[in-house]
């Protein structure tokens, strides 16, 4: 694994391009992966005894050079052991999010020093849907699905033209903190 990470970093920094392109623009398709971390769900009784990290995804399309829409899929899943009962909950999360990108703002009317060609920071919002489902020894008497809204920050920084980092931060799809990669096709 630890190869695997070694590898990884020598290829992201090997594609760096310099660009002076602003990175977030009108007719972007952008395809981020990620995995998330601080789950805010049920903490119910019992030893954990597996916890899968929430897997997300979304594409992203900018329909102007300040907002952009799209859909997004998450899915969750963890274990519980308690006096000899074993139960446990996955989660699939899906709907739509939109996102407000500010470097270039920030850049060009407040004359805030950032380089709008590496950095994209953005403001989002997701709408959608978690569907539970349970299963286990114990009965479970509570929501199964629900819809909601959930907010976020986000700050991505690409390495070169078409690869980005990206890390979201607040409410996002089924954690507090989601880090992955952008593709821009």
């Amino acid at each position: 694994m630890k190869k695997f990470g070694i590898i990884l970093i020598i290829v992201i920094c090997s594609i760096s391009l310099n660009s002076n392109a602003q990175v977030y623009q009108k007719g972007d398709n952008l395809f981020n992966p990620g995995i998330g971390l601080g789950y805010y769900g049920y903490g119910l009784v019992g030893n954990q005894t597996f916890s899968l990290p929430a897997l997300t995804a979304n594409y992203e399309l900018g329909i102007h050079e300040y907002f952009g829409i799209g859909p997004y899929v998450g899915y969750k899943s963890w274990r519980y052991s308690y006096l000899n009962s074993d139960y446990g909950f996955n989660i699939i999360a899906f709907g739509a999010r939109g996102s407000f990108h500010y470097s270039t703002l920030l850049k060009e009317e407040l004359d805030v020093e950032i380089d709008d060609s590496k950095w994209d920071l953005y403001i989002l919002a997701n709408f959608g849907f978690e569907v539970f489902t349970y299963t286990g020894d114990t009965n479970f008497e509570g929501d199964v699905d629900f819809v909601f809204l959930r907010p976020a920050l986000g700050v991505r920084y690409y390495f070169s033209d078409n690869f980005a980092m990206f890390g979201e931060g607040g409410r996002g799809a089924l954690s507090y903190l989601t880090l992955g990669i952008t593709l821009k096709m």
